[in-house]
C-alpha cells in the first residue's frame, strides 16, 4: 500500500476517486519523463550514438543535442487535431467508472494509458496525448533556457531530470513519501550542492595567454633592465673609487649585508642594486635560482591553474560531437571571434558574431571573416570583383523610380505626354546621380531594394559597384561594421556639404565576390577588414548539408563556452568527477549545516536528500554504459576514490570516467584504504579513470544551471 491508500479512509468517495486520479496523473507524468530521458541518455558523451531524424518534409538532422531532439519529438506528438467533445466524452465516461468501483479506476485508468501508447498516442487516447505534450513542452522550456544561456548541457540536463524522476516515483509511490517532502528535499539538495561547488572545488582558466602581447612585454622589460643596470654601473664605479680607503673587513660585511638586503626585496627599483658588479651578478644568479624553485612549487601546489587555458576548455566542449577530429581548428575559430567581438564592445556580445553555412568543400577549409559575408552578388557584371580600401554608403531606400503598391495604368494619348512623362523619369534620376555625385572617393553602394538598369550603367561608368536587394539583417551588419550611417532617404545627403557627408561613409579594406565551388550560381560577397572590428562571421564548409548544419552547432555550443569562460573564468572537471564529488560530499551532509531553519528535518526529508545525491551518479552511469563498460564495476572503484579523498591520502576530488582514453588498454589497480604506500596510484596511460583536472572541463556555471533546471523542473 502506498501513502495514498494509507491515508485513503479519511476523505469522502469523491475525494478519495479525486485523490487516486491525482496521484495516478502524477505518476503517469513521471513515467513519461522517465521514458522520454532514457531515450535521450544514449546521445550523452563522447562514445555516444548519434540521432538521425527525418521531419515531416524530409529534412535529415544528425545529431546527438538533446535541445535538438526533443523539438523533434515535441513536432511528431501534435494534437491540434483533437476534437473537443471527444474529450469530454472520454472525461465523463472516466467519471462515470469512477462512481462504480474505485478498483475499476485503476484498472480501466492503466488500461487506457496502455492503449494510448501502444497505439502511439492515436484519437483514442486523447488525454493522454495531451499529457504527454504537456510534458514534452516543459521539458523543451527547460532546454530552451539552458541553450540560450550556456549553448550546452541540455543532454546533461534531460538525463538528470529523468533520474530525479526516476527517484521521485520511488519515494512516493513505494516509500510512501509526500510529494511536498520530496520537493523541499531535492530542493534543500540543491542548496547545498551549490554551496559545495562555490566553496573550493573549482578550477581557474587562464584566459590571458597570448603569446604575441607576453613577447613583446619582455622585451620591452629587458630593455629598460639593460637601460637601468647601465646607469647602476657607473654609479658603481665611482662608489668603489670613493671607498677605497677603508677596510677590507668592513667592505666585505658591507657587501654581504648588501646580498641579503638585495634577496630580501627582489621587487624594488633599480636604484637600490649593490655597488659592486660582481655582487650583482651574483645576486641576479640568486634570484633567478629563487624565481625557479617559487615557479616549481606553484606549478606543484597550483597546477590546475596554470595548465588549464581557453583552447583546452573550448576543446573539451567538443569531445562529445561528430565533429570532434576537428576540434582545434574549431576552437582557435571561436576563440578569435569571441576575443574580436570583446575586444572592440569590452564585453561578450556573442549576437555579432555570425555562422554561415556553404555546402561543398571540406571542413578543413573553415575560417573567420574580420567582419561580413552576404549571399549576394554585384548589380552589374562588369563592375570590379574585387575593391581595396572602399569608401561605401549604406541605403534602405531604392534607387529606382518608385512604383505604387496597388495596380495602376497609364494612359498616354500624345507625344507630348510620353515625352513628359520621359521627362519626370530622367529627373528623378537625374537627381539620383547629382546626390551620388557629391560624394566624394565613393567605391561601394549597398542597398537593400532594387537599383534601376540605368544607374547600373552611371555607377558603372563612375567605377562604383553596387550591390542590391541586401537582407535587413546584413544590411545592419554591414552599416556596423563600416561605421557607415544607414542612409532611409537620398534627401538627407546635403549637396553642399563641407566634410562630404562623412556621417554617411563606411570604410573597408576589401570587398570581393566570391564563387564557392563549381556552381557559378553559388556568389557571395566578402567584406574583411572592416573599419570598426565589430563584427565576426565564421564561414562552415561541408561535404553535405547535415555535416554542415552539424558543425554550426558545435560552433555555437563552443562560442557560447568561450563568452562564459570570458564572463566567469571558473570550471569544474566534467567526466562525472564533480557528481561524484557531491555524492561523496553528501555522506557527510548535516541539516544544521545548511541553515537553521532546517535543523529539524525530518527522516523522510534525510531520505529525499540522499536520493537526490544518488540520482547525480547517473551521469558516470550513463557514460559508461554508452561506452561499453561494467558501469557497477567502475562507479564502485570510483566512490572509492572519492572516499580516499576524504582520508586525506591524495586528492583524487577530480577523479572520474575519460571514455576518450578507451582506446588503450587497462588494468583497474585495487586501492585498498589500508595500504598507503606512494605506489598506490592509477596510471593514467592505462585507465579510463582519469584525474579529469587534466582532461576536460565544463564551466562552473553551466554546471549550476544544470543542476538548477534539473531540479526545478523534476
Amino acid at each position: 500500500m502506498n501513502f495514498f491508500e494509507l491515508k485513503a479512509d479519511k476523505f469522502t468517495s469523491d475525494d478519495h476517486h479525486k485523490s487516486i486520479l491525482g496521484s495516478n496523473d502524477l505518476k503517469f507524468c513521471l513515467e513519461i519523463v522517465v521514458e522520454i530521458s532514457d531515450f535521450i541518455k544514449t546521445s550523452l558523451g563522447p562514445k555516444s550514438g548519434d540521432k538521425l531524424i527525418v521531419d515531416e518534409n524530409g529534412n535529415i538532422l544528425v545529431t546527438n543535442d538533446g535541445y535538438s531532439i526533443i523539438k523533434y519529438l515535441s513536432k511528431s506528438s501534435k494534437y491540434d487535431d483533437i476534437d473537443d467533445n471527444d474529450e469530454d466524452n472520454n472525461i465523463i465516461n472516466i467519471k462515470d467508472s469512477n462512481n462504480n468501483n474505485s478498483d475499476n479506476l485503476n484498472t480501466n485508468y492503466n488500461n487506457n494509458n496502455n492503449n494510448g501508447r501502444n497505439n502511439n498516442f492515436s484519437k483514442s487516447s486523447p488525454i493522454d496525448r495531451k499529457r504527454f505534450q504537456t510534458i514534452v513542452e516543459l521539458l523543451i522550456d527547460c532546454c530552451r533556457t539552458q541553450e540560450r544561456l550556456y549553448g550546452d548541457g541540455t543532454t546533461s540536463v534531460l538525463v538528470l531530470v529523468g533520474s530525479f524522476c526516476s527517484s521521485a516515483l520511488k519515494l512516493i509511490f513505494e516509500k510512501g513519501i509526500p510529494p511536498h517532502i520530496v520537493s523541499n528535499g531535492f530542493q534543500y539538495s540543491l542548496k547545498h550542492a551549490l554551496k559545495l561547488l562555490n566553496n573550493n572545488y573549482y578550477l581557474n582558466v587562464n584566459i590571458n595567454n597570448d603569446d604575441d602581447d607576453n613577447n613583446s612585454n619582455n622585451n620591452n622589460n629587458n630593455n629598460n633592465n639593460n637601460n637601468n643596470n647601465n646607469n647602476n654601473n657607473n654609479n658603481n664605479n665611482n662608489n668603489n673609487n670613493n671607498n677605497n680607503n677603508n677596510n677590507n673587513n668592513n667592505n666585505n660585511n658591507n657587501n654581504n649585508n648588501n646580498n641579503n638586503n638585495n634577496n630580501n626585496n627582489n621587487n624594488n627599483n633599480n636604484n637600490n642594486n649593490n655597488n659592486n658588479n660582481n655582487n650583482n651578478n651574483n645576486n641576479n644568479n640568486n634570484n633567478n635560482n629563487n624565481n625557479n624553485n617559487n615557479n616549481n612549487n606553484n606549478n606543484n601546489n597550483n597546477k590546475e591553474k596554470f595548465e588549464i587555458s581557453l583552447e583546452k576548455v573550448t576543446e573539451s566542449s567538443l569531445l562529445s560531437k561528430s565533429i570532434s577530429f576537428y576540434k582545434e581548428k574549431l576552437s582557435k575559430l571561436s576563440i578569435e571571434s569571441v576575443k574580436l567581438i570583446h575586444s572592440y564592445y569590452k564585453r561578450v556580445e556573442l549576437k555579432r558574431i555570425k555562422i554561415m553555412t556553404v555546402q561543398g568543400s571540406s571542413l578543413e577549409d573553415c575560417r573567420l571573416i574580420k567582419g561580413c559575408l552576404i549571399k549576394r552578388f554585384f548589380s552589374h557584371e562588369n563592375m570590379p570583383k574585387t575593391i581595396f580600401n572602399a569608401s561605401i554608403i549604406v541605403l534602405s531606400c531604392p534607387l529606382e523610380f518608385p512604383k505604387p503598391k496597388t495596380n495602376f495604368n497609364i494612359s498616354i494619348n500624345s507625344i507630348n505626354e510620353l515625352n513628359r512623362f520621359i521627362e519626370i523619369k530622367s529627373n528623378y534620376f537625374q537627381s539620383i546621380k547629382d546626390k551620388i555625385k557629391t560624394i566624394k572617393g565613393l567605391k561601394c553602394i549597398v542597398c537593400q531594394w532594387g537599383i534601376d538598369q540605368e544607374i547600373n550603367e552611371f555607377l558603372y561608368q563612375l567605377g562604383i559597384s553596387a550591390i542590391s536587394w541586401v537582407a535587413g539583417d546584413d544590411l545592419e551588419r554591414i552599416s556596423i561594421s563600416s561605421g557607415a550611417n544607414i542612409i532611409n532617404d537620398l534627401d538627407n545627403i546635403d549637396n553642399n556639404s563641407d566634410d562630404n557627408n562623412s556621417e554617411f561613409i563606411g570604410y573597408v579594406k576589401e570587398i570581393k565576390e566570391l564563387v564557392m565551388g563549381n556552381d557559378s550560381s553559388s556568389r557571395y560577397i566578402e567584406f574583411s577588414d572592416c573599419k570598426n572590428s565589430s563584427t565576426a562571421t565564421i564561414l562552415v564548409r561541408g561535404g553535405s548539408k547535415e555535416m554542415c548544419d552539424e558543425t554550426a552547432q558545435c560552433l555555437r555550443d563552443s562560442i557560447h563556452i568561450v563568452g562564459g569562460c570570458l564572463k566567469d573564468p571558473r570550471i569544474v572537471p566534467s567526466g562525472g568527477a564533480t557528481e561524484l564529488y557531491l555524492f561523496n560530499q553528501f555522506k557527510y551532509f548535516k541539516p544544521s549545516s545548511l541553515s537553521s531553519s532546517i535543523a529539524t528535518t525530518t527522516t523522510t526529508m534525510m531520505i529525499a536528500i540522499k536520493s537526490w545525491s544518488e540520482s547525480l551518479l547517473t551521469i558516470p552511469i550513463t557514460l559508461l554504459e554508452n561506452g561499453g563498460y561494467d558501469c557497477q564495476h567502475y562507479i564502485i572503484k570510483l566512490i572509492q576514490l572519492h572516499h580516499c579523498a576524504d582520508s586525506g591520502s591524495d586528492d583524487f576530488r577530480y577523479y572520474g570516467v575519460d571514455i576518450n582514453n578507451s582506446n588503450k588498454e587497462f588494468d583497474l589497480y585495487k586501492y585498498d584504504d589500508d595500504d598507503k604506500s606512494s605506489t598506490n596510484h592509477y596510471d593514467g596511460n592505462q585507465n579510463i579513470i582519469q584525474d579529469m583536472k587534466f582532461k576536460s572541463w565544463e564551466l562552473l556555471n553551466l554546471k549550476k544551471s544544470i543542476l538548477k533546471l534539473a531540479t526545478e523542473t523534476t
